[in-house]
């Protein structure tokens, strides 16, 4: 039994992803845009956007980032699903495409 995301859900994945594709520098060959809950002060997020193989290469996320991280956490709060850490990571394999894994909470 497999388990579908709703499409709302997934259409708001496809907007991080598209934001991250457009923000991150053309020489990168993987990335993990890394979301947190803020713990301290309990308000946002803690979005982190990095190049894992490379030692401190790290960037701002975009605005735009952001704006739909935030949308994602809304969504997932009111279908009521709790979460630690939500990763989108992507690197390009040999022939040049993209695999892309999303950790975040699933459906019931």
């Amino acid at each position: 039994m497999s388990t579908k995301l709703s499409p709302e859900q997934s259409a708001i994945d496809r907007l991080i992803v598209d934001e991250i594709f457009d923000t991150i520098p053309e020489e990168w060959t993987c990335f993990a845009l890394i979301v947190e809950p803020r713990k301290l002060d309990g308000g946002g997020q803690v979005v982190t956007l990095i190049n894992p193989e490379v030692v401190g290469a790290e960037m701002e996320p975009s605005t735009t980032i952001r704006s739909h991280v935030g949308e994602l956490v809304a969504f997932l709060a009111k279908e009521g699903r709790t979460w630690e850490r939500l990763t989108y990571q992507a690197s390009l394999d040999d022939s040049g495409a993209w695999r892309l894994k999303i950790t975040a909470p699933l459906p019931d």
